[in-house]
Order: structure tokens, then C-alpha cells, then sequence
């Protein structure tokens, strides 16, 4: 009782400064909640914003708590410009202990702002490619073709020249077919109208196609193709480079259009 006495005022501003964290944590815990909804409900890829938020409400709490510890060692007669001295040379040997995690929390804000990629895109970083399952504040994970997981740092892929295969709009797709040359000149102009009929017909892909007769080479009468796929992604890309190839040879089956392969005449005389 007598301490309670002797240090009435110490025990206020305990209970003050208490009070004052309380508060300015349920602050920030109702700006975080209030950010996260809005996040939701306007980004289509939402995932990738909110791992930002727990971060960020970290480093606004830790600011709140410094500034706090500032003013009460203020108010118990500290110098302000010692303290800022202090915290300056304290966070310069945290910097420089933390150098790789801090290099990839600017990493990871870049690839914020600049929307490099999003969850769920298929993107090239140097020979690795993959579809994107994850980011953090530290790595971005990769899922390959063969199921490997890949983490790569933030501030290694922030400085890599990364090709994001999922923002294509259009993915080319062309071909080279060889007929052989026993095929009849109806029988050639019927397999380019064939060509022009499957990629008119596909509605996965556009009207900017051309058809035309590339060369006459060793063994085969060359005809090639060029269109454009509606999708950038690289199932679809797959699916509808199958359904266009299927299509040709059945049709050229059908037709009795004969596909060229490498041969040679080899011709015998008889020297006698």
C-alpha cells in the first residue's frame, strides 16, 4: 500500500501508456480488418495482396510501440536527438544482420506495385518455369511441369527477366505440312482450303490466320499455317494445338491426301 502511495503517478502512467498501446493496436487491427474486406471484394486475385497485410500491420505496430517508448523516455528527462542517435545506430546494425530479408521485402513490394505475375500464372524466371502457387514477403514458390517446388527469393526474382506466359493474350500457333509430290494439283488446292476451314471453324481461334504454299522441298510439297489462340495460358494453348492437329490429319485421311515423309529414288541400270 505505501508503494502504491509512493508511486501513485509511476502507476497512472503505467496504466496510460497501457491503455494508449491497447488503443492503438485495436486501431490498427480494425484498419487491417477494414483493408483486408476492401481487398477482397475489389481485386479478382486477392491472394496476393492480403500475405502483404500481416506484415504491414506488424511494422505499423513496432512504429506505434517506438514512438510510445519515445515520448515517456522524453518525458523522463532523455534527449530526443540521443534517442534518435540510438534507434539510428540500432537499426543500422539490424539492417545490416537482415540485409537478404530486407532486399527481399523490397523485392516482394516490387513485384507488388510492377504486377510482374499472380498466383496462378505460368511465368519463366531464368530457365525455371512454372505456375505460381505462392507469395510471400520473403520467396515467391514455383510449381513446374513436373510437380518440383521451386522457392526463389524475392530480390533474385524482382532482378530477373521474367516472361509471364499467362499474361499473352494470343498464343501463335503454326505448322508446316508436307503432302507428297504424286499429289494432284486438286487435290493440293483442297488441302489448303482444308487448313482454312479448320481454323475458320475454330472458335478458339482468330479471324488473323493465314494459309498459304511455302516451298517446294527435298521429298515433300510444304503448306504452312499461322494463327492466333484466344487464350495465353498453356493448357488451352495445348488443348486447342491437339484439336487443330487432329482435325488436319483427319481430314486429309479423309480426302485420300497423302502426308510426306523423307524418302529417297534410288534407280539401278544395268550397265549391260
Amino acid at each position: 500500500m505505501e508503494f502504491l502511495k509512493s508511486n501513485i503517478d509511476t502507476c497512472i502512467e503505467v496504466i496510460i501508456i497501457i491503455f494508449v498501446i491497447i488503443a492503438a493496436i485495436k486501431i490498427i487491427d480494425f484498419f487491417d480488418k477494414k483493408i483486408r474486406e476492401n481487398i477482397r471484394k475489389r481485386h479478382e486475385n486477392s491472394a496476393r495482396l492480403l500475405s502483404f497485410c500481416p506484415i504491414l500491420s506488424k511494422i505499423a505496430k513496432t512504429i506505434v510501440m517506438l514512438i510510445i517508448a519515445a515520448s515517456v523516455m522524453q518525458a523522463h528527462g532523455y534527449s530526443m536527438t540521443s534517442l534518435v542517435a540510438g534507434f539510428g545506430i540500432i537499426g543500422m546494425a539490424v539492417s545490416f544482420a537482415a540485409k537478404e530479408s530486407i532486399a527481399n521485402i523490397f523485392g516482394s513490394l516490387a513485384i507488388l506495385y510492377d504486377k510482374i505475375f499472380d498466383l496462378g500464372d505460368y511465368i519463366v524466371i531464368d530457365n525455371i518455369e512454372g505456375t505460381v502457387v505462392d507469395i510471400t514477403l520473403r520467396s515467391t514458390k514455383i510449381r513446374t511441369i513436373d510437380n518440383t517446388l521451386i522457392t526463389l527469393p524475392n530480390n533474385v526474382v524482382a532482378n530477373a527477366i521474367v516472361t509471364n506466359i499467362s499474361a499473352i493474350k494470343e498464343r501463335r500457333l503454326g505448322a508446316t505440312i508436307g503432302v507428297t509430290y504424286d499429289t494432284s494439283n486438286e487435290k493440293l488446292q483442297r488441302a489448303i482450303q482444308i487448313l482454312k476451314d479448320i481454323l475458320t471453324s475454330n472458335e478458339d481461334i482468330t479471324e488473323n490466320y493465314r494459309v498459304f504454299l511455302k516451298e517446294l522441298n527435298a521429298s515433300s510439297i510444304d503448306i504452312e499455317f499461322t494463327a492466333y489462340i484466344k487464350y495465353g495460358d498453356k493448357d488451352n494453348f495445348c488443348r486447342v494445338r491437339e484439336n487443330v492437329l487432329t482435325e488436319i490429319i483427319t481430314q486429309y485421311r479423309k480426302e485420300g491426301i497423302d502426308f510426306a515423309f523423307p524418302s529417297q529414288s534410288i534407280y539401278l541400270t544395268n550397265e549391260n
